[in-house]
């Protein structure tokens, strides 16, 4: 697998899915790849300051959040968030994208059909102005997360910007070995359309703060 590859149907529109169906491999791969390729593009910018012509653009003007592993109680999320939505949003907030406040909500979803509202839990971290990606940390071992990237209206709520794909922490003990063999089971005889724990959402919903 190439990163040539991935780029090339990243420009055709291509989400990490499709193109690990395309290229016959797994989304976690696609996305590593694709992630390992932006930071050698960021290491060769730091090394080579003289060279003010961009390899790939900065921004492919999408509107996409993705979830990677890291530990078993941490994962890294990384987003691009195009021009079209920033102005939308300005213009529905009558604020200025800087002025606004920014969150990226975490659902807990093991096991769940997650509609964007029937997490086990979740919690918000704010995120500063100008950040593009995030380690969250202090999460559950053998887990499945969810994350919304949004700002905080005037009143006090949560705007869903961008919805990731969901994600699996590692076990770290064998006793938990085998937590989601049911769920797989019942997708592969047919009696699930999808595995339990994969997410069914509409990006861009409205989240009222919990009192």
């Amino acid at each position: 697998m190439l990163i040539e590859e991935i780029l090339a149907l990243r420009e055709k529109g291509y989400s990490f899915r499709k193109i690990a169906i395309e290229l016959d491999t797994t989304v976690g791969k696609v996305q590593y790849r694709y992630q390992k390729h932006r930071q050698q593009l960021e290491e060769n910018k730091e090394n080579d300051e003289m060279n003010f012509t961009p390899i790939v653009p900065s921004s492919y003007e999408r509107d996409e959040i993705t979830l990677l592993p890291q530990s078993p109680t941490s994962i890294y999320s990384f987003w691009e968030i195009s021009s079209s939505l920033r102005q939308t949003i300005e213009h529905q907030t009558r604020l200025q994208w800087h002025e606004l406040t920014k969150k990226i909500r975490v659902y807990d979803c093991t096991m769940v059909d997650f509609n964007g509202h029937n997490a086990h839990r979740f919690f918000d971290i704010h995120i500063p102005e100008m950040t593009n990606n995030w380690m969250i940390s202090d999460l559950e071992p053998n887990r499945t997360f969810i994350i919304d990237l949004g700002i905080q209206t005037r009143q006090g709520s949560f705007l869903s910007l961008l919805r990731s794909n969901a994600i699996d922490t590692p076990r770290t003990e064998k006793a938990t070995q085998g937590l989601h063999v049911e769920a797989v089971n019942q997708w592969k005889t047919g009696n699930q359309n999808e595995p339990q724990w994969l997410e069914h959402f509409s990006t861009y919903s409205y989240y009222e703060t919990v009192k």
